[in-house]
């Protein structure tokens, strides 16, 4: 166990303490890994761990040609004995990410071979991605691969290969560890002495003495002396002493455009408007601050809240200095003078008005509602109240009616009252009676759902008596068949 611990130790060592160049342009790469395989679903052939090879030439800097050939023994759902031997040959793109890692990106042609008990050969396309870690003498690569086959396996697999499913294509999968060597990758020489290798060198004439940064280019002079050089001083003639960021401008440590050594209220949020002094704005003089300033407005000399708006006592949104009704309940709805609406005029304001839409100059009760059953003894018909033809079923315009009679009973508990149904002349005495009457229950039924107590209402049905018109036109009929209520207390 020591002993593998020391031979993982080493080959880390090597891989941190590689040299820092890129693979350049005639390097050669060789390396083994291993492998696991993840078979298309529908050969139902068991996945495995294989092993494997490459061989590959850079054509250009971290651009490489490279081929490789693994080795996988496996076995069909029949249990028969294979070998996957996939060949690829690909282009892979290193990208580097940082001095001792890059990004692998690759894509080619592949070969799928099956060997021992079932020999077949088929072309695809295969695609890589990866990471390659250490850019000197050996790198650790770290992969995933697919390869699509256009032509499946599977159409000419034999039938003793039990499972295979007959499909188009085949996908197969798998990821790959391994080490590769890079040979011939040498450093190059420092030909103007700047530190920078000449081929990374892209000032390769710096002339001797001069700073240079990472491409080996002379580093620009700093004329103001703070730090920042030239080329990336935004602000070229800061004063001597001053604080600067890293374009070379004063600190504003609270980003309001006021530089620190300057700004009297160095701790204003970001995102606040402020004066020369870099102190926050208060446009309207209330007191509170722009940025705090909901009403940035006022009128000078109203009281505000914390948010600096008119304050409004009874929060009815009409401000104190503005508000003719000052005590108005919480949550009712104001006019512009902030007195409670009374949007019908019936004297009952809308908060406490639960028919809100009373015809004009009707007499309305204390909630607002009509006062339907001031007089006892007195029939009210029930304008709008109608049925299906021959049937007791209530038509949907009838529930508008039906709810305002029965908010009027539910606000008036004192009040009891009849339905009476009423039919034309036409038909048998019998069924107009047994009509009406079903017709009577129905609204009575309909209050009742709404809330009203079922000892309050009794219904009856009238047939044809006491007719309201002549039964010999059209609209006196009409008339006739209707609904009433009458007080009964």
């Amino acid at each position: 166990m020591p002993k593998r611990h020391a031979v993982i130790g080493g080959l880390l060592l090597l891989l941190g303490s590689a040299p820092l160049v890129g693979q350049s342009a005639g390097t050669f790469e060789l390396g083994g890994f291993g492998r696991y395989t993840w078979f298309d679903k529908h050969l139902h052939f068991t996945n495995k761990v294989g092993a494997g090879g490459r061989l590959g030439v850079f054509i250009v800097r971290n651009l490489a040609i490279e081929a490789d050939g693994s080795y996988t023994q496996t076995h069909s759902q029949g249990n028969t004995s294979l070998r996957a031997e996939p060949f690829h040959a690909r282009l892979v793109y290193n990208l580097p990410l940082g001095d001792q890692a890059a990004f692998l990106l690759g894509a080619g042609y592949t070969d799928q071979l099956f060997r021992q008990g079932y020999r077949e050969t088929r072309s695809g396309a295969g695609g890589l991605a990866g990471l390659r870690i250490g850019r000197g003498l050996v790198s650790l690569r770290l992969e995933g691969t697919g390869d699509y086959i256009p032509t499946a396996e599977s159409s000419t697999l034999p039938a003793q290969l039990a499972g295979i499913q007959q499909v188009k294509s085949n996908w197969h999968w798998g990821v790959q560890a391994g080490l590769s060597l890079l040979i011939g990758n040498r450093r190059n020489g420092d030909q103007d002495h700047d530190g920078v290798p000449d081929n990374l060198d892209k000032c390769p004439n710096t002339p001797a003495g001069e700073r240079v940064d990472a491409n080996g280019c002379p580093l620009p002079k700093d004329s103001d002396g703070d730090g920042v050089p030239d080329n990336l001083d935004k602000c070229p003639n800061t004063p001597a002493g001053v604080a600067v960021d890293a374009n070379g401008c004063p600190k504003d440590s609270d980003g309001d455009g006021v530089p620190d050594y300057q700004d009297k209220c160095p701790n204003t949020p970001s995102g606040v408007a402020v004066d020369a002094n870099g102190c926050p704005k208060d446009s309207d003089a209330d007191g509170v601050p722009d940025y705090q300033d909901k009403c940035p407005d006022t009128p000078a000399g109203v009281a505000v809240d914390v948010n600096g708006c008119p304050k409004d006592s009874d929060n009815d949104g009409v401000p104190d200095y503005k508000d003719k009704c000052p005590n108005t309940p919480a949550g009712a709805a104001v006019d512009v003078n902030g007195c409670p609406k009374d949007s019908d005029g019936d004297g009952v304001p809308d908060y406490l008005d639960k028919c809100p839409n009373t015809p004009p100059g009707a007499k309305v009760d204390a909630v607002g509602c009509p006062a339907l059953f001031a007089e006892p003894g007195k029939a009210l018909v029930l304008q709008g109240v109608n049925f299906e033809t021959g049937k007791a079923t209530l038509l949907s315009e009838s529930q508008v009616v039906l709810d305002k009679v029965a908010q009027s009973l539910i606000d008036n508990p004192g009040v009891n009252v009849e339905v009476g149904g009423y039919t034309d002349s036409r038909g048998s005495r019998a069924a107009n009676l047994r009509l009406s009457q079903a017709r009577a229950f129905t609204v009575r039924g309909y209050l009742i759902s709404k809330g009203v107590a079922a000892s309050r209402v009794t219904a009856r049905g009238y047939g044809p008596e006491n007719p309201v018109a002549s039964n010999k036109t059209a609209a006196g009929r009409a008339a006739n068949r209707r609904v009433e209520l009458t007080r009964t207390n």
